[in-house]
């Protein structure tokens, strides 16, 4: 019996010593971070700003956990902030000192805020002065370089643009590889429940609830499944989702993603006052950082002064700022509507080109007296403000009946400004003659007709008849 005591008492005591020497070795280990973290922050020399951390606990498995992790920029004002987070390292390069940037394996951030701005050439704008200098002198000698080589190579035969845009992309991945100074990042990275603000150009967004998870390795790929809540800025919306993985073996890396965004305000790019939501599917191909996007869009309803259109959807494709709309397809007043146009997301012009087909007249109307089939042809477009947004066309129906009384078509003109509908050349053909007005206005609602006349068909003779 005492001999079982005696063991029990070794065993005891050999685990007292061992969670002794765990808990002393983790003091030791998160000392021993934190004197890194806090020697590596205070001599680098490529992040603008500076960086803190409030607490820091690890443990002998390279297993660490921090609190208030702050990013300041030079004028105070934060890039990232961290209330808590969780990464993992190597322990056996924090015990030799060999810390490179595969070193860290995964790292997991809680409830993050992060404010960044990208540059014209899609960067982050987040590097000093000397480190950003470098990028730059190498941009404009590799741009020289391209600029020369791609003349060469097609005698000229390349737009002064295209030149810019190669030598753009190969300057992007330059600056990739002098960021990383030619050494590799494996990693895990999961964000939670965080938010996150981007400038870029005039586009300005923020992204809330962010949730993702991505796989990092510079010299393999980059695996992303990213989710938001509801979003804001240059483009407003209720989610956003983007899932796929983006290829960073070739010279230049490349995109394979696939986008999601649920329930965008069309007015918040610009678009006219419609406060109707498009949700769209799209695939993201083409080189950082020139991505290129098809895929369709979805109107369930889109509402513009004097037009009411549902199941609306449509392809788009988007490149260099440029979103062009094709195939088009909508309901209208009973009928059908075809349509196409572009839309410029820095510039905010856009350009729509329609046509709706066997439109029923009294709906279009807003008078069930009037029985006929309409043809009409129609342009929406704006010059940036949403005050510049101009509606106009041209319509013309089929044979028909207003009450009891038998007309052969009506045809005009016509034209929307700031709730200004405006009809022009109005012409009702009727077996008895033309019946005719220049034109008359709907202003807030409210109707005022011009002069009207009667053609007679036998002699053509015009009578006023108001």
């Amino acid at each position: 019996m005492q001999i079982k005591r005696k063991y029990i008492y070794i065993f005891l005591g050999i685990w007292a010593l061992t969670t002794i020497l765990y808990f002393t070795l983790c003091k030791i280990a998160s000392e021993q971070a934190m004197l890194i973290f806090n020697k590596a922050m205070s001599t680098q020399k490529v992040l603008r700003g500076s960086v803190t951390l409030e607490t820091l606990d690890a443990d002998i498995w390279g297993r660490v956990e921090f609190k208030n992790l702050v990013w300041l920029d030079t004028k105070g004002q934060p890039v990232i902030h961290v209330p808590q987070g969780r990464f993992k390292v190597r322990p056996l390069d924090i015990i030799t000192g060999s810390i490179d940037t595969e070193t860290l394996k995964y790292l997991e951030l809680d409830n993050a805020l992060f404010a960044v701005r990208f540059n014209n050439k899609m960067q982050l704008d987040i590097f000093e002065q000397e480190h950003a200098q470098k990028s730059i002198e190498y941009a404009e000698w590799e741009a020289e370089r391209l600029n020369t080589t791609l003349a060469q190579e097609t005698n000229g035969a390349l737009p002064q643009k295209t030149w810019e845009k190669r030598a753009n992309e190969q300057h992007m991945r330059r600056e990739l590889n002098l960021t990383l100074e030619g050494k590799r990042l494996n990693l895990q990275v999961l964000f939670n429940h965080c938010t996150l603000t981007a400038g870029y150009k005039k586009r300005y967004f923020v992204l809330n609830d962010v949730n993702a998870r991505m796989n990092i390795d510079t010299k393999k790929q980059l695996d992303i499944d990213f989710s938001t809540g509801k979003f804001g800025g240059t483009m407003v919306g209720d989610g956003m989702e983007i899932r796929g993985s983006i290829n960073l073996k070739p010279q230049i890396p490349q995109y394979n993603l696939h986008l999601n965004l649920d329930n965008v305000l069309p007015s918040s790019l610009g678009i006219a006052d419609i406060k109707d939501t498009v949700s769209i599917m799209a695939a993201v191909t083409g080189l950082l950082p020139s991505p290129v996007i098809d895929g369709y869009l979805d109107f369930e309803e889109l509402n513009i002064p004097g037009l009411h259109f549902s199941k609306v959807k449509g392809d788009l494709h988007y490149e260099d700022a440029l979103l062009r709309f094709t195939n088009v397809t909508g309901n209208v007043f009973g009928g059908k509507v075809e349509a196409f146009g572009d839309y410029h997301l820095d510039a905010r012009y856009y350009n729509i080109d329609a046509r709706g087909h066997d439109l029923i007249g009294g709906i279009a109307a807003r008078n069930s007296k009037i029985k006929c089939k309409v043809e009409l042809q129609f342009n929406i477009s704006s010059k940036g403000d949403p005050k510049t947004a101009l509606t106009y066309g041209s319509f013309k129906s089929g044979k028909g009946s207003y009450y009891i009384i038998p007309f052969e078509s009506i045809s005009g003109k016509f034209s929307n400004r700031n709730k200004h509908l405006e009809f022009k050349d109005v012409v009702i053909e009727t077996k008895m003659g033309s019946i005719s007005t220049k034109a008359f206005h709907i202003v807030d609602g409210k109707l005022s007709i011009g002069d009207i006349y009667l053609e007679e068909p036998e002699n053509g003779e015009t009578i006023k008849i108001n």
